[in-house]
């Protein structure tokens, strides 16, 4: 009887009655063969395989303007720096992106943007009064006043520095001040000799008071620089909570639009079913 099965039997099955562990291996083979290609197919949607599209060239544009064509173009965005103002460039305008524009990518890519400061960064003027002129004009220089400029009137006082104006206007030491605006240091010729001195300071004396008011100096700009780069740093937070808000805003408006569109979609698959 049991021969009589067994001629029964095709021969495939009398083969995986004699090699079974052949068989299951091939087939844990073929389910992973399978399993891999679902994994690829998922893959490629979340994804976007082969979806590219072209970068669009925003630089030199308002930084509304951009955002506007990239919104439009399907591509996500996002303000890489916009604290450093460049003079040749409008504020807030785009000054470089990555990727760059015209190169191909997929649409879950992210286009980063430099955007140019609002404003010039603003320091307030140190202490330069009785300062040599020289040093003065190198402290405001590494300070990052970019316009400074000397000229002498006459004076005892030869070198000094008398008098310190901003775009043509006295100024007083900690007055904020622009790092573009125009400004004039003011020292005296030496061409004036006092006849008659009430006080008569010999040059150890005088080395003494310029060290002790270039330390004044010093301190003050080391303190304005600190303040500054506080304000900056703050800025960046704001601006950077600022966009976060916004991009969160913008994913809930589309994550509502496509809600709307899914029960539109479901109201005319009802109405359909119905007629």
């Amino acid at each position: 009887m049991g021969k009589n099965n067994n001629n029964n039997k095709s021969g495939f099955d009398r083969f995986r009655d004699r090699h079974p562990i052949l068989i299951n291996s091939a087939l844990m083979a073929l389910a992973i063969a399978a399993l891999g290609y679902i994994a690829l197919l998922f893959i490629d949607v979340f994804t976007s395989h082969g979806q590219q599209v072209q970068v669009p060239d925003v630089r030199n544009m308002p930084l509304e303007k951009a955002i506007e064509i990239l919104d439009d173009a399907g591509l996500r965005w996002e303000i890489s720096d916009s604290t450093t103002f460049y003079e040749n460039y409008k504020p807030g305008t785009v000054i470089d992106q990555d990727p760059k524009a015209k190169s191909y990518i997929k649409k879950i890519r992210i286009i980063y943007l430099s955007v140019n400061a609002m404003h010039a960064p603003i320091i307030q003027i140190p202490k330069l009064i009785e300062l040599p002129g020289r040093q003065g004009m190198a402290m405001l220089k590494a300070m990052g006043y970019k316009y400074v400029t000397m000229d002498s009137i006459e004076s005892q006082f030869a070198g000094m520095i008398l008098e310190v104006t901003v775009d043509g206007h006295k100024v007083a030491p900690g007055t904020p001040v622009s790092v573009n605006s125009k400004i004039k240091i003011t020292v005296g010729d030496g061409s004036i000799v006092d006849l008659n001195p009430e006080i008569v300071l010999d040059q150890e004396t005088m080395d003494s008071i310029d060290e002790a008011n270039y330390q004044d100096a010093q301190e003050t700009y080391e303190q304005e620089l600190k303040a500054a780069q506080e304000r900056k740093e703050q800025e960046r937070k704001e601006q950077a909570e600022k966009d976060k808000k916004e991009q969160q805003n913008k994913n809930q408006s589309q994550k509502s639009d496509k809600d709307k569109k899914k029960e539109q979609d479901k109201k005319s698959s009802d109405k359909d079913k119905k007629n």
